[in-house]
């Protein structure tokens, strides 16, 4: 693990944030690759290639700066903010300095980071109190990854060993909250290929290539744990697991249930995409209508997978899990493709439907023959 520091240190720090990060140094030397940057210097970041950057500090640009390049290249970002955000202090100066700051860069850093840190349950409590009025307290975190970790530089509670290892263990939690964004090509391309061959009901439909196989057989633990725990996230975590075993990958046995993890942001439904009734109200009118005109036929069920599955895209929570409802439905089950298409064009989902099936093919292998609807390219 490669583990970028960041901190501008000011004329006013106490000395205590440097012996700090001072013992994590010492002590992380031994567990990762580990590099402290003290200047907004990107070219030096980029050249030390983190998997990860902890920011000590806030309330100064570079460093907010610092965590829009490492997310804007999809590195996770941890943040201390070293009881800076402690009420006492966000109060001193607040209309002048503090709300400014706040509007241009502080809130957006806090509301991104990938966890915060915090050296004790009061720090924790303030922290998902912040708000934008210093005599208010928040309905809602900004952050709700708040972890306390004791700082041995102000408490005998923990030694330099001890909140290293726990400052460790952290990172690998941010590490596995963000398997996907983690992923390189090639690890995007093999999942994609497991999900093919594991959907496929025959071998005629398996169309996974010798390409695809050579990739996944090239996957190191790292690779597959990222797959694993994004499979599962997904909700897909059987259909990649059957693939496993019936082209018999070797994939690493890993209890990805039990791994640590951060809760989505925005957590996707598991189980099959509902058929039976809407999620959304906005087109209850017309598939009352549909259904007064074709009556409840197959048709009409997978038409509403189909408005369900967009009502899902709108809030971000469509899953993998329920794009392969929707290719099964079209690759395996029969069923009118001219009353379907007259159905669609109703509820105005044609134009969505063709969006829908390019992502099937790219995902799950769909091929023409097997789109219900003629597509556009």
């Amino acid at each position: 693990m490669r583990v970028l520091h960041f901190c501008i240190q000011s004329e006013n720090d106490d000395g205590i944030v440097r012996s700090y990060i001072s013992a994590l140094l010492t002590c992380m030397a031994n567990m990762a690759d580990v590099k402290l940057l003290t200047s907004n210097d990107k070219k030096e970041a980029e050249d030390f290639q983190p998997e990860l950057v902890h920011i000590h500090d806030c309330w100064n640009h570079p460093s907010a700066e610092m965590a829009k390049w490492a997310h804007s290249h999809n590195i996770p970002v941890v943040i201390s903010p070293h009881g800076k955000l402690n009420p006492w202090i966000v109060d001193q100066k607040y209309l002048h300095e503090k709300l400014p700051k706040l509007l241009l860069y502080q809130h957006e850093m806090i509301c991104n980071a990938d966890a915060i840190v915090v050296s004790g349950e009061m720090e924790r409590l303030n922290m998902s109190e912040l708000s934008w009025n210093e005599h208010l307290k928040s309905k809602l975190p900004w952050n709700s990854r708040i972890e306390i970790i004791k700082n041995s530089i102000i408490t005998n509670d923990i030694n330099d060993v001890e909140m290293t290892r726990q400052m460790m263990q952290l990172y690998r939690k941010v590490l596995d909250s963000n398997a996907w964004m983690l992923m390189n090509d090639e690890t995007r391309i093999a999942e994609n290929a497991l999900l093919r061959t594991g959907v496929a009901h025959d071998e005629q439909s398996d169309t996974i290539t010798d390409e695809q196989i050579g990739i996944i057989s090239r996957l190191d633990e790292e690779s597959w744990r990222k797959i694993l725990i994004h499979a599962d996230e997904e909700d897909v975590l059987d259909i990649v697991m059957k693939a496993v075993h019936k082209r018999q990958f070797n994939a690493p046995n890993i209890a990805i249930k039990q791994i640590e993890r951060f809760s989505l942001r925005v957590p996707k439904p598991t189980g099959p995409l509902e058929r039976k009734k809407l999620l959304g109200s906005s087109l209850k009118t017309k598939f009352k209508s549909l259904r007064h005109d074709f009556g409840d036929c197959l048709e009409l069920d997978i038409c509403r997978m189909i408005a369900n599955a967009s009502f899902e895209m709108h809030k971000a929570t469509l899953s993998r899990h329920h794009l392969a409802d929707i290719y099964e439905e079209f690759r395996y089950v029969e069923f009118d493709e001219d009353k379907f298409a007259k159905m669609l064009k109703y509820i105005d989902m044609i134009e969505f439907v063709n969006k829908l099936q390019e992502t099937l093919e790219e995902m799950f292998g769909l091929t023409e023959g097997f789109m219900p609807i003629p597509p556009k390219n």
